[in-house]
């Protein structure tokens, strides 16, 4: 009898620990801590971005310790999750000088624990440099002045060791900077930048250096604006192309032509450069890999202008509210005219781009891209790398074409810029090119 008793209890436990484990109140995994960037030093503003999750049963705690000599200061303390709470992701923005610390060496100590009955925990250290010294840098070349719907490049030389990331603010808009942008220096520093079409006056460019503790050095960078007045232009519609042109492009069955076309210049419009953009805000290129101006069309002649402001009439009236923006320049040659690239790059994007058309994305290092759009068909693929003036494809009058032409744009990590100054003899080797290989001459380049 007593031994039947022994089993029937070990039967019991047996069955409350399953269930236990099943519930993931009895659970031996401890929690996991996922880092964006492992801590290293910490400045005035050190941000750290990390993930703390526990499948089972979840997390009941988590901590953060900052220890210098003596001093032990809690920096988050984060408890009481409902359960079963399994993930939760942390920004800390931790400013070291607020708890008084000194330059030299301290500790981080990140703790997580779960809500088992054996309270899993998990805890890590890391040795970090508090560090309130910015970045020290030498300011290369700025550019002399700016228009509006222009671009322009800034390098600077990176005196500290420990210099983390660089963008170039321009009014409210971030564009990143790269480093390692020549093999003879990895510490020159290339930041290319844009100006938007439609700001019509002057905003403060300024440069932003951060190091590894996150504390930054500003430069404000000089220059002259130099405004542009674009076109503004009418452009008359035909009912064979709303019908030949315009209603293929449409995702919705509209009957009105005037209905039409609006919903397709304004909302396939939209879609299609929200394409464009994302696929130009993603660089994978940190060097310059064109050593020239860009090249125009072989044999074209210009049709139509950059930040060309159209309205469109149809039957003698204006559509209200399907004004659009010519976010580029177009170029006329023969029909079925070879397309070159403009410059050496790395091919990432080949398809049909709605108004667009049959189109074609080009990288070119330091965030800058080439779109060309109303291509009849393709001679490169996804992934190619091709040279300046290699043939990619043919022009046409695939997507709201009304002839056959190239549509040619150049984008800064998403943002379209004239491409004439691209084109033009002089600027890039004057703003540009010439600065850069005088660099690498200088450093022991070629």
């Amino acid at each position: 009898m007593k031994g039947k008793l022994i089993l029937i209890l070990f039967a019991v436990i047996a069955a409350i620990g399953g269930y236990g484990y099943l519930k993931g109140t009895i659970d031996l995994e401890k929690p996991v801590f996922s880092f964006e960037k492992t801590p290293e030093a910490l400045g005035e503003r050190t941000e750290i971005n990390f993930k703390v999750s526990d499948n089972k049963p979840g997390l009941k705690e988590v901590n953060i310790y900052l220890i210098q000599g003596n001093k032990q200061i809690k920096v988050l303390e984060d408890k009481n999750f409902p359960i079963p709470f399994k993930e939760k992701e942390y920004q800390i923005i931790l400013n070291a000088r607020k708890y008084q610390l000194q330059n030299g060496d301290a500790e981080l100590i990140f703790i997580a624990k779960d809500g088992s009955l054996l309270q899993n925990k998990t805890e890590l250290h890391y040795k970090v440099k508090v560090d309130f010294t910015p970045p020290k840098i030498l300011l290369i070349a700025r550019p002399p002045d700016v228009r509006n719907g222009g671009s322009g490049f800034v390098l600077f030389k990176g005196i500290s060791d420990d210099i983390d990331s660089a963008e170039v603010k321009v009014g409210n808009m971030f564009f990143k900077c790269f480093s390692n942008i020549m093999d003879e220096n990895p510490k020159i520093w290339g930041c290319t930048f844009g100006y938007p079409y439609y700001w019509k006056d002057k905003k403060p460019i300024v440069l932003y250096v951060k190091d590894h503790a996150g504390n930054i050095t500003t430069k404000f960078i000089k220059y002259r604006f130099i405004r542009i007045n674009y076109k503004r232009s009418v452009i008359n519609l035909t009912d064979e192309f709303i019908e030949t042109k315009v209603r293929p492009l449409s995702d919705k069955n509209i009957d009105d032509p005037v209905l039409l076309f609006k919903y397709v210049n304004v909302d396939i419009r939209r879609k299609n450069e929200e394409v464009i953009h994302k696929v130009t805000k993603q660089f994978s290129i940190n060097k310059p890999l064109f050593d020239q101006r860009f090249m125009q069309l072989k044999g074209s002649v210009k049709l139509g202008d950059f930040a060309d402001y159209r309205k469109y009439k149809y039957r003698g009236h204006i559509i209200e509210g399907a004004d659009a923006v010519h976010k580029g320049m177009d170029f006329a040659s023969v029909r079925n005219a070879p397309v070159q690239a403009a410059a050496n790059g790395k091919v990432v994007f080949v398809g049909f781009l709605g108004i667009y058309g049959n189109s074609i994305i080009i990288e070119h290092g330091m965030g800058i891209f080439t779109l060309y759009s109303h291509l009849a068909e393709f001679n490169v693929k996804k992934g190619d790398i091709v040279k300046r003036g290699q043939e990619i494809a043919l022009t046409d009058t695939t997507g709201l074409a009304m002839g056959d032409h190239l549509h040619f744009g150049v984008l800064i990590q998403g943002l379209e810029v004239t491409p004439m100054e691209w084109i033009e003899r002089r600027w890039l080797p004057t703003r540009f090119l010439r600065i850069y290989n005088k660099l690498k001459n200088f450093y022991g380049g070629k």
